[in-house]
């Protein structure tokens, strides 16, 4: 260990203080804080400004070894042509997520990026943005597997998470924080098929389904009669379980027919997912009868509320129908459905549908895949499909290549086999 070299004045907020190599190294520790931990300042010569860390020790010898280990590693990044001046990445994120708050709030994709970057915060901790590379993404990621709750990461999950820490740096870039973003490693991806339903099998459940709904406990009832319908939507637009979680009554719309057609109108609906927002088109009428169930079990949960209310003033101000801002899947309290995940396994075990014939275990998004297999199986136009499910055309060909061949008819609304035998007639939604 050098000699220290004493240094003439120091700072009111230092306790004491050390000095090595000529003042590359200097240790201090402060007076403003409780515990006597160590502190050293890193002056690399030819680099402007210093490089600042805490040693997280109180003994002198550790702490010295851990400032002339980082004066050590300063020297060989500098050599490399990083820069050690660069902002810490946790700061930067925190400063990321806060410009993009209000945004978050109204776009869902915005708010899971914001919800993956805080993660990482715990990966980076005092690493600064000079010392991202390709290796340091490749660790990343492992992280991210090693702290997954015992759940494997699928790698469509991580080259989410890279198109996410991509937005982020081409922000810092932007902003002159960083000068070139690293390459990313390669991500392998798996061509895997998706659990879905088979026509049999989706009929065995949509018949099961009135049964299912058949329970003395009116509170069980009720949330069966949500997931039911819930279930029904899904697979007959094929919207995602987030943006089915944000949708309002006000997203929903009726498409005229063509003049001179006998046909119900089509139903359209606003939703706003990890790819943006977009409409979907659903792909029967039928859909509005679905919707209709809700509405009218909301109407009665409402109504009900306001016979229960013993204030009569407070009751002359109760809603008597939901508003056009209410959420379309919600909790008795109005407040939106978190998630149907544990009803629709009741569901599934109830119908014995658990499994797919491959033994993968489904999940609330088999609904969704088993749009995009009945979709194209009807011969609905592979980027007709995409844009309606909010994807890509490679996406359905990777994962829904087992499907028949397609046929070149682009309407989405062409008949199928989800229909229920009951038509309606078209409606004033909310009045």
């Amino acid at each position: 260990m050098d000699e220290p070299q004493k240094r003439p004045r120091k700072p009111k907020t230092e306790l004491e203080s050390r000095s090595f190599k000529d003042g590359a190294i200097y240790l201090y520790r402060r007076a403003d804080y409780k515990k006597p931990t160590w502190f050293c300042r890193i002056k690399v010569a030819g680099v402007k400004g210093y490089v600042h860390a805490s040693t997280k020790t109180t003994n002198e010898h550790a702490a010295y070894k851990f400032a002339d280990d980082l004066y050590t590693a300063s020297l060989v990044k500098s050599a490399s042509g990083h820069d050690l001046n660069s902002r810490r990445i946790a700061n930067v994120i925190k400063d990321y997520t806060k410009a993009n708050k209000a945004k978050a709030e109204k776009v869902l994709s915005v708010k899971l990026r914001n919800q993956f970057l805080e993660r990482t915060i715990g990966f980076f901790k005092n690493d600064r943005l000079g010392d991202l590379s390709t290796a340091k993404f490749s660790q990343l990621f492992d992280w991210l597997s090693d702290n997954s709750r015992g759940k494997k990461i699928s790698p469509n999950t991580i080259k989410r998470y890279a198109t996410d820490l991509k937005q982020f740096l081409n922000w810092c870039e932007d902003r002159g924080y960083l000068e070139e973003i690293p390459k990313f490693p390669r991500i392998k991806m798996e061509a895997n098929r998706r659990p879905h339903f088979e026509r049999k099998e989706w009929a065995t459940l949509t018949r099961k389904m009135r049964d299912f709904v058949k329970v003395k406990d009116k509170g069980v009832a009720r949330d069966r009669i949500m997931l039911v319908n819930y279930v029904l939507i899904l697979a007959n637009t094929g919207i995602r379980v987030g943006e089915a979680r944000t949708l309002r009554w006000r997203d929903i719309r009726e498409i005229p027919p063509p003049k001179g057609s006998n046909q119900p109108p089509d139903i359209a609906l606003f939703v706003n997912g990890k790819t943006g927002a977009r409409e979907v088109v659903a792909r029967t009428s039928d859909v509005k009868e679905y919707l209709k169930r809700i509405l009218e079990l909301r109407t009665n949960e409402l109504q009900q509320a306001i016979k229960d209310e013993k204030d009569p003033i407070v009751a002359r101000n109760m809603k008597v129908k939901p508003s056009p801002d209410d959420y379309v899947f919600c909790n008795k309290d109005g407040s939106a459905v978190g998630s149907f995940k544990k009803s629709f396994a009741a569901l599934l075990k109830f119908t014995k549908l658990e499994t797919d014939q491959h033994g993968e275990r489904r999940t609330i998004y088999s609904l969704r895949h088993s749009y995009a297999t009945f979709r194209l199986q009807e011969g609905v136009h592979q980027f007709i499909l995409a844009k309606n499910m909010g994807t890509s055309t490679a996406m359905l060909e990777k994962h829904y290549g087992h499907t028949s061949n397609i046929a070149s008819a682009a309407e989405l609304t062409k008949g199928g086999e989800f229909k229920d035998a009951k038509k309606v007639t078209a409606i004033d939604w909310l009045n």
